[in-house]
């Protein structure tokens, strides 16, 4: 199992404040006025659009940001050993086929930058 960050509790308030910007922007443009000073049609239908952008940004970030979470190793992940063919890595389990091997056996992995020996691991 990849552990996993999650983003911290303040960058995502940060983010939904633009959803609930988008909140007012729809209930400013649709809400019960007097009838005298409502903006035009066209004007509460632009205005809608970018109101579903601002909660689509707003509250999309913050909840994928909490589905998902970000891995520890930036995003790369080593691919299976076993599915391939090739020496897997000790340390991270990456597929090292096709690495360069010193004629002493060893391997540098292309993932996680450390070094062993084909012939002791």
């Amino acid at each position: 199992m990849k552990p996993t960050l999650k983003p911290p509790l303040f960058v995502m308030v940060f983010f939904s404040i633009f959803g609930f910007i988008g909140i007012a922007l729809l209930v400013f443009l649709w809400g019960s006025g007097d009838g005298f000073h409502d903006p035009p049609l066209v004007f509460k239908v632009f205005g809608s659009f970018i109101a579903l952008g601002f909660m689509a940004v707003g509250f999309g970030a913050p909840i994928s940001a909490m589905k998902k979470g970000k891995e520890v190793d930036g995003g790369r992940t080593p691919p299976n050993p076993e599915a391939s063919g090739g020496y897997a890595c000790p340390n991270c389990g990456a597929n090292v086929k096709n690495a360069e091997v010193s004629p002493s056996g060893d391997v540098k992995c292309p993932y996680c930058i450390g070094w062993w020996n084909i012939h002791r691991g």
